[in-house]
């Protein structure tokens, strides 16, 4: 650890660890600043930043207002870094479009070009499939970006998506899948699925609405919570576009063979969504952690993304069990427990090296 940043560690150690309750957060200072087209929050330091993050999100309607995003960046500002998360128009639609790599370019310049941005290369934090945004703009702009944390990041697209619908990896079973998901692949490829009705709006309002019931909340994901919300909603979509809804929802069969079907239809047009071909210009350092027990995005994704990876990237990969997708898990067990607070001063020495480098 760096002296210089000591308070910077101390900071993030208190707030990230299983000792503080995941429901409390530090007073920070917040505006929403406009990056042209779309807006981005600012999280600004209480006293001088030592470092900046530009945070490549995930998928969520809320986008920064999410309350476990919104958290995650006060704590970031807390310990001292500038930190910058827009709302990536495609992303809070839920849909992962080509534009949101541009976007997101954007809003990293508009972080960099900010009068209180302590560092001519910010760091860059991407969770869940923002880690196609992040990884894009460090081979794009290597002299541009200081460092690059990919949290519960994919490698894969369509072996994620198959994933979300199955719960298999390569053909086994896997530990845990969030069932909630499944309406967001329905989603994004929409455009390729069989049987869609000419009027598909009550279709994706009804996903659109059950993700929106369903999301953020942990105890969701038991069947006899999300399944009752599905099954309501199912009464608002026409009976011509029912059977697909319920799939969409997985509570039809059929709906694995229909994602199948779309993604061979879809591959020129998702060939973007790969973005293992882009990593040549990766200079690093780049640190990819993951959480064992992530439900949305297995962590062989981690390990397929740091294969992938070129030398210069300089990458090191951290499983960690007291992180799931988007939540603190906490450790099981005291050895566990040691183990788990050992990778965990790495990964904070890994976000602290990635929003300060000069």
């Amino acid at each position: 650890m760096r002296a210089a940043h000591a308070l910077t560690y101390a900071s993030l150690l208190r707030w990230l660890g299983p000792w503080t309750p995941s429901d409390r957060a530090p007073e920070i200072r917040t505006e929403r600043v406009p990056i042209g087209g779309f807006d981005a929050k600012l999280y600004a330091p209480p006293g001088r930043a030592v470092g900046a993050y530009a945070i490549a999100p995930g998928l969520h309607y809320a986008g920064p207002d999410d309350p476990r995003m919104d958290r995650f960046c006060r704590v970031l500002a807390a310990s001292g870094i500038l930190t910058l998360a827009p709302y990536v128009p495609a992303y809070v639609a839920l849909r992962v479009a080509a534009s949101a790599i541009d976007d997101f370019a954007r809003a990293f310049d508009a972080l960099r070009a900010h009068p209180a941005c302590p560092v001519a290369r910010p760091g860059v934090f991407s969770i869940s499939f923002g880690s196609l945004l992040a990884l894009r703009l460090a081979a794009a702009r290597p002299d541009d970006v200081g460092g690059v944390i990919c949290f519960g990041g994919y490698a894969d697209w369509d072996a994620t998506v198959r994933f979300a619908a199955t719960g298999l990896i390569d053909g086994q079973p896997w530990a845990v899948r969030d069932h909630r998901n499944l309406p967001v692949v329905f989603l994004n490829l929409l455009d390729e699925l069989d049987g869609v009705p000419a009027d598909r709006a009550p279709l994706v309002a009804a996903w659109t609405k059950f993700v929106h019931a369903t999301w953020g909340r942990p105890a969701m994901n038991a069947a006899e919570r999300w399944q009752p919300i599905a099954r309501e909603l199912a009464d608002e979509v026409p009976d011509a576009a029912r059977e697909l809804y319920l799939q969409g929802v997985g509570l039809a069969p059929g709906g694995p063979a229909r994602i199948d079907r779309a993604l061979a239809r879809a591959v020129d047009r998702t060939r973007f969504l790969d973005v293992r071909p882009h990593l040549a210009g990766v200079r690093g350092p780049v640190w990819l952690v993951h959480g064992v027990t992530d439900d949305v995005i297995p962590w062989p994704q981690a390990r397929a993304l740091a294969d992938a990876m070129p030398t210069s990237a300089r990458c090191k990969v951290y499983l960690t069990g007291l992180y799931g997708h988007t939540a603190i898990e906490g450790a099981r067990g005291p050895v566990a427990a040691i183990k788990e607070v050992a990778t965990m001063v790495q990964i904070v020495d890994a976000m602290v090296r990635a929003a300060t480098a000069r």
